[in-house]
């Protein structure tokens, strides 16, 4: 296989990852400054946002 399809693929997962941690942050119940500042984790840092938002985020009820 060529190695553009697997940087690809790990593109693809890793905008899929960001995107459901987006989703994520935005359903929950904090307020609007730290879903504000989650989101711009998520946005800057994408898979080390996801992740320290899956482990340290606020959780739905």
């Amino acid at each position: 296989m060529n190695i553009k399809f697997f940087v690809v693929m790990g593109g693809l997962a890793l905008l899929m990852m960001a995107l459901a941690a987006i989703s994520s942050v935005s359903a929950s119940g904090a307020p609007r400054g730290e879903k504000t500042r989650w989101i711009l984790t998520v946005l800057l840092l994408p898979l080390l946002g996801w992740v320290i938002w899956w482990f340290k985020g606020p959780k739905r009820a």
